[in-house]
Parts: C-alpha cells; sequence; structure tokens
C-alpha cells in the first residue's frame, strides 16, 4: 500500500474515532427514539386491531347537555370562576366574551391557564386573531396548533381541575343562542388523565396517539373504530352530522342497511340537504331530515341504543385521517336516554 493511501485511511479511521467520541450519544438516541417511535406504532395498530365494543367502560359521572342554551355559558363561567389548579382549553374557535373574560380572572388568581388555539380555522382565518392577542396581553399561556402535525386541530375540550368537557361546539356566541351543538361534562380519573396527556402534547407540539377502548382519536383511528361501529348494528342508528362527504362511511352505512335491514336515521342541516351524497343514502332507503329550526353542528352516532359516540369531526376525509379531533364513546344509560329524547325531538 502506498504512502498516500496508508496517511488517508489514518485520517478516516481518526475521523470516525472523533466523530463517535463526540457524537455517538445523539446517534444513539436518535435511533433509539426510531425505534420507540416503530415499537409504539405496532403497538397501537395491535390496539386497534382487536377493539372491541364489548370492552367500553361505563363512564359513571357524565352529564349530557345540548344548545341553544344561554344557561351553558353560565354553568362554563361558573367552573372555570371555581377553578382551583388549572384551566386548559384546546378548541377551533374562541370568540366568546364572557368565557374568555372568566379565563383571564381565573390567570389573575394564579390559576394555570394554558390555551390552544387552530391557526387558521377554515374559510374564517382571523377569527382567533383578536382572543389570541388578548390572551397573551394578559400573560396567559396560548400556542397555535402545529400545522405539521395535523391539518386542522379541530378538537374542542375544556380541562377544569378533576371536570371534562368535550364536545361538538366551538367557543362562539351562536353556539350557546343559535346551534344545535352537544356537551359532556366527564368526571373520571382514567378520563382527565388520558385528556390531560392529549392536551400538553399537543400544547407543546408533539405528536401523541395514546388509546383507549373509549376514546375515539383523529388523525390516528376514528375511522377504524367508526366502521366497527356501524358494522356492529343489529337493529338502528341515529346520527347527527353536518354532511355526508366520505365514500367509505356511506357505503358502509348503505351495505349495512342492505344486509341487515336495520332502521337507519340522520339529522343534517340544511345546507346538506341537495348533496348528491345525501341524495344516494335516501335512495338506499337511510332517513334523512334537515334539523328545521336551529343551525345543525352536533356530531354524533347512537347504535342499537347501546353505544353513543360524541365528537367533534364530520364525515370527510379530512376530519378522519388528518384534522386533531377527539370523540368519546359513551354506554352511560342515562346520557343515551337523555341524548333519545332531543333525537326524537329533533327528528320529527
Amino acid at each position: 500500500m502506498s504512502r498516500e493511501k496508508i496517511i488517508t485511511s489514518l485520517i478516516i479511521s481518526i475521523f470516525f474515532i472523533v466523530f463517535s467520541i463526540f457524537n455517538f450519544e445523539e446517534y444513539y438516541n436518535f435511533h433509539k427514539e426510531k425505534i420507540e417511535i416503530n415499537k409504539n406504532k405496532i403497538e397501537l395498530e395491535s390496539k386497534i386491531k382487536n377493539f372491541d365494543l364489548k370492552n367500553i367502560e361505563n363512564i359513571e359521572e357524565i352529564k349530557f347537555y345540548y344548545t341553544p342554551s344561554k344557561d351553558l355559558i353560565n354553568n362554563i363561567v361558573e367552573k372555570i370562576n371555581n377553578s382551583q389548579n388549572y384551566v386548559y382549553i384546546e378548541v377551533y374557535m374562541f370568540t366568546e366574551k364572557r368565557i374568555k373574560e372568566a379565563v383571564i380572572k381565573a390567570k389573575k388568581r394564579w390559576v394555570d391557564v394554558k390555551i390552544i388555539l387552530e391557526k387558521d380555522p377554515y374559510m374564517a382565518y382571523t377569527i382567533n386573531d383578536k382572543t389570541y392577542n388578548e390572551l397573551q396581553k394578559n400573560n396567559i399561556e396560548v400556542v397555535l396548533s402545529n400545522t405539521e402535525n395535523y391539518a386542522l386541530n379541530h378538537s374542542k375540550m375544556i380541562l377544569i381541575d378533576d371536570l371534562n368537557i368535550v364536545s361538538t361546539w366551538n367557543l362562539t356566541y351562536s353556539t350557546f343562542t343559535q346551534n344545535r351543538d352537544f356537551f359532556l361534562f366527564i368526571k373520571d380519573e382514567n378520563t382527565n388523565k388520558l385528556l390531560k396527556e392529549i392536551f400538553y402534547n399537543d400544547f407543546n407540539w408533539i405528536k401523541f396517539s395514546p388509546y383507549s377502548e373509549n376514546l375515539v382519536l383523529s388523525p390516528s383511528y376514528s375511522r377504524n373504530k367508526i366502521i366497527d361501529l356501524i358494522e356492529s348494528a343489529e337493529k338502528d342508528i341515529k346520527i347527527y352530522i353536518q354532511y355526508f362527504n366520505d365514500e367509505e362511511i356511506n357505503n358502509k352505512l348503505i351495505e349495512i342497511k342492505k344486509l341487515k335491514d336495520i332502521k337507519i336515521s340522520a339529522i343534517i342541516p340544511d345546507t346538506a340537504t341537495k348533496d348528491e351524497n345525501t341524495k344516494k343514502l335516501i335512495e338506499s332507503g337511510i332517513e334523512i331530515k334537515k334539523i328545521p329550526k336551529y343551525k345543525m353542528h352536533a356530531k354524533a352516532i347512537l347504535v342499537d341504543e347501546k353505544y353513543l359516540f360524541i365528537w367533534s369531526e364530520n364525515f370527510s376525509s379530512y376530519s378522519l385521517d388528518k384534522n386533531r379531533e377527539i370523540w368519546f364513546i359513551i354506554k352511560n344509560n342515562e346520557v343515551i336516554s337523555n341524548f333519545l329524547d332531543i333525537f326524537n325531538y329533533d327528528f320529527k
């Protein structure tokens, strides 16, 4: 071997030794993190595959509310005013003045207040700007959602100490005065821990997909669970939705209607009645009615009067596969009874 080749080989060897000494830990951690991500992904896929509605836990302490109802503003404001430790809000739109004022007062009482807002709500791109600036001015920790993690952060939840409020709403005055929307007030230790974990990761822009039988999460596994729910139906399916824009969901509803001859009823807004997807579903024998009195913004499915999904998302590929959406599966008899009352009222 020539002298030049020996020197070149020596230089390369020294380079790799120095690189290893100074960069080994970083290199090791990078690959360790990659292995951990793949492991978690495999575990999540396994849990999704083995999902069974029979494993849904009954949450005892849960209350169901609906709008229009100005009293709900008073209720939420009162809960924030009585907060002791923290108020965490993750919401698509936030303009409601009284709730905003309550949050600012809570911060002044040294309550830990953190808020996540969607950066660019669809067709209302600057709607959160004023709230964002007001919150910052009052030293509240507020962040805009990370577009690299989710197309839109469309989730809607408020965590106040041991109370978890998840729903179909936005924090706007029209939600409480004009919309048909649903609210779940949940007091449950496991739910609280899970939602706080989701909130902290979303707040810090960390991709995160925890699993729970009662939880339905986008963009992780909501499509799988909704298909499983529809396929499980033996008697009937009742739906509130803004529009039917997902081909797989639509075809599954038509298929189940045809195979099992079950009753499928849906309540939609007036704007969706002339849609071609809606017409196709009606032609298959699915009963669809528009809500006559309110702006229809609710999103829910009840199957066989046993399993109730309350969520933030719509039937579209963006909602199911790309947005941050959070929903719960409920089998609490009292909640389902209350839901049935309002569904039957709206459907008539």
